[in-house]
């Protein structure tokens, strides 16, 4: 029998309130309640909590009371956890009214500790016991030795939980889930961390029994957790399956990236079954040999598509049979598309990131200074020269610079030669300034005296540190809110062949920024 949930919002809070439990209920298949985030000892006394959540909520519950060693917050040893958890059975399984709808996650050392008591505790309601196993173990033989002996339990479901520190550690997740649906088993698998939030999204359509999401963002249980709301409504979890087709978003990090939000909203709104996801990539050559590559991929899934961002804008290219002759010119692919066999590369940012300039200054004969010398700046350069504007390359790395201003036709500079330059347009293609990039400054004030036209690549946040200080020395200034929408516009045609609903994205995306 199906579990009567998809969804679980797991509640971490030291007096978790009612009003919580009911707001996340509404749109949540069920609730964990964590009793190790209370902070008592396992001696005390719960039954008034439990009692009170089970009045808050109607949904199936799950109660978990983890200890230290597998990522909780209980400091209880196993003969103490054993009496803990016999005092709650004690009280829970009398309520009739409610026990059906209750469910306990046992650690796998504490579901093998209770299986060996004698009768009549061995009597356990062993249908709603989930025996899980977390830790950061991610070695595939020690994996898939946990699951073995997770499977030797009497449980209706097994948990297995491990840290991705790379994409690729999710692969073990999905082929476990394939084993247990081969052996009739019911698994919840979750590779934890940035690098494994592909099972958070993908999990329950390719064989897990649920997800977990945070009930309040900033108090994740675990790392990688996304809010409960966002697994419902964006990532739309508890309706996509197998045969949705699936583009993301390639980087590290990839934390920052609004591209999950525009490009869901986008397909929701047209009623196509695609999901976006945020795809944290170190390795690109392992990411392209078991993930994209038809060949080679171990991962079954129809992938139509993907978003490059940093660092790796430029190395894709070497995977890529066809590039379009854009992109090549550019030296750089921020998108792909997954056509049968065969992979094709483009680039979306050159005319996203010069339209918005073009509409605000005319460029025919303009002086532009751009800083960096990544993919952004290759796509700039080449967009804005296309409409007869001068370029002047700035960078740290003075070969770097020196070597694409030859390739797209521009003077060549060192960072430092900045303020001593007048210029018309002053375009930050670096990822100084993100959410979640270490701080720094790169363009000093004195380089904004001529009061130039400032244009922020960044786009997250929509006024990042660079554009108020431009803003307060009285430069006009253009958020790369615009290009990020004109770049992503084009790859949602190459996608799905259907014109982008761009209102609707861009109302979506400037309200989460605020």
């Amino acid at each position: 029998m199906a579990l009567p949930m998809k969804i679980v919002a797991s509640v971490m809070e030291s007096r978790p309130a009612l009003a919580l439990i009911e707001q996340v209920s509404a749109v949540a298949d069920g609730v964990e309640l964590r009793l190790d985030a209370l902070g008592i000892s396992p001696a005390e006394d719960l039954t008034s909590v439990i009692a009170s959540a089970i009045g808050a909520t109607s949904k199936p519950i799950i109660l978990t009371y983890r200890p230290r060693e597998e990522g909780g917050q209980a400091e209880a040893s196993l003969s103490e956890r054993l009496s803990f958890w016999s005092r709650v059975l004690a009280w829970t399984e009398r309520r009739a009214d409610v026990r059906a709808r209750l469910f306990y996650d046992w650690e796998v050392d504490l579901a093998e500790a209770f299986l060996q008591l004698a009768p009549p505790v061995r009597a356990l309601p062993w249908e709603r016991v989930i025996a899980s196993h977390h830790r950061d173990e991610a070695r595939p033989e020690a994996v898939e030795a946990m699951y073995a002996r997770l499977s030797a339990l009497p449980a209706r479901v097994l948990k297995l939980a491990i840290f991705a520190r790379d994409i690729g550690d999710s692969l073990i997740i999905f082929r476990l889930l394939e084993r247990a649906r081969r052996e009739g088993r019911t698994l919840v698998g979750i590779a934890m961390g940035m690098a494994g939030l592909i099972t958070r999204i993908l999990g329950v359509a390719y064989g897990s029994a649920f997800t977990y999401g945070a009930a309040v963002a900033g108090r994740e249980a675990a790392p990688g957790q996304i809010p409960v709301a966002d697994l419902r409504t964006l990532y739309r979890v508890a309706e996509i399956g197998r045969q949705t087709m699936v583009v993301g978003v390639i980087g590290h990090p990839i934390g920052h990236s609004l591209s999950p939000l525009i490009h869901n909203t986008g397909f929701q709104a047209l009623g196509l079954d695609f999901v976006y996801v945020p795809l944290e990539v170190a390795a690109l050559d392992r990411f392209m040999r078991d993930f994209v590559r038809p060949e080679t991929r171990q991962l079954s899934w129809p992938l139509r598509g993907l978003s490059v961002t940093i660092p790796h804008k430029v190395a894709v290219m070497e995977f890529v049979e066809d590039v379009d002759p854009l992109a090549r010119r550019v030296g750089a692919v921020n998108t792909l598309v997954v056509e049968g066999e065969r992979l094709r590369g483009y680039n979306t940012d050159v005319a996203g990131g010069a339209e918005p300039l073009r509409e605000r200054i005319a460029l025919k004969g303009a002086r532009v200074a751009i800083v960096g010398a990544g993919g952004a700046a290759r796509a700039l350069a080449y967009g804005v020269r296309e409409y007869g504007a001068r370029v002047s390359l700035f960078g740290r790395r003075w070969e770097r610079v020196r070597e694409l201003a030859e390739e797209v036709g521009a003077d060549a500079h060192v960072l430092d030669e900045l303020a001593t330059c007048a210029f018309d347009v002053l375009i930050n293609a670096t990822p100084v300034g993100m959410a979640g990039y270490p701080e720094q400054e790169v363009i000093p004030e004195s380089a904004l005296r001529h009061r130039p036209l400032v244009y922020d690549l960044v786009y997250n946040p929509a006024e990042t540190p660079l554009l108020r200080r431009a803003r307060r020395m009285g430069c006009p200034v253009l958020s790369g809110v615009e290009m990020f929408l004109r770049q992503a516009a084009e790859q949602f045609r190459l996608w799905t062949g259907a014109e982008p609903p761009l209102d609707v994205m861009r109302a979506r995306m400037y309200t989460a920024l605020r």
